[in-house]
């Protein structure tokens, strides 16, 4: 990210993000094994989802979404968050939660539908 997408310290971004719960299914770009997620927020340019499953920083996958709970979003928020897309893994961290691992995922979109 660049110092125009994300001030250090503030966390401020140029896009807005969107609280949400949803189910997602990830690849890598053109493989055909798929791994759960769960999406946790969202805005124009990308996403937020955490997962088992480390993914290396640079990498294009493929996400689709299983699964939305629509209660907190607005009619312009559900024209963003997309079905199908094909992103970049901006960061990837490990996130000890509930004496486990998992890893919270960040991603610009690359492709959109």
């Amino acid at each position: 990210m660049n110092n125009e997408e994300l001030e250090p310290n503030d966390q401020k971004r140029i896009n807005e993000r969107s609280d949400c719960k949803g189910l997602i299914k990830w690849s890598y770009f053109n493989q055909s094994n798929y791994f759960d997620g769960e999406l946790f927020n969202f805005s124009k340019k990308g996403f937020y989802f955490e997962t088992s499953k480390a993914i290396k920083k640079g990498a294009t996958i493929l996400i689709q979404l299983t699964k939305y709970f629509p209660e907190n979003l607005s009619s312009n928020d559900k024209e963003l968050l997309r079905n199908i897309c094909i992103g970049e893994v901006k960061h990837c961290n490990e996130i000890l939660k509930d004496d486990s691992t998992c890893y919270g995922v960040g991603v610009k979109y690359i492709f959109q539908s």
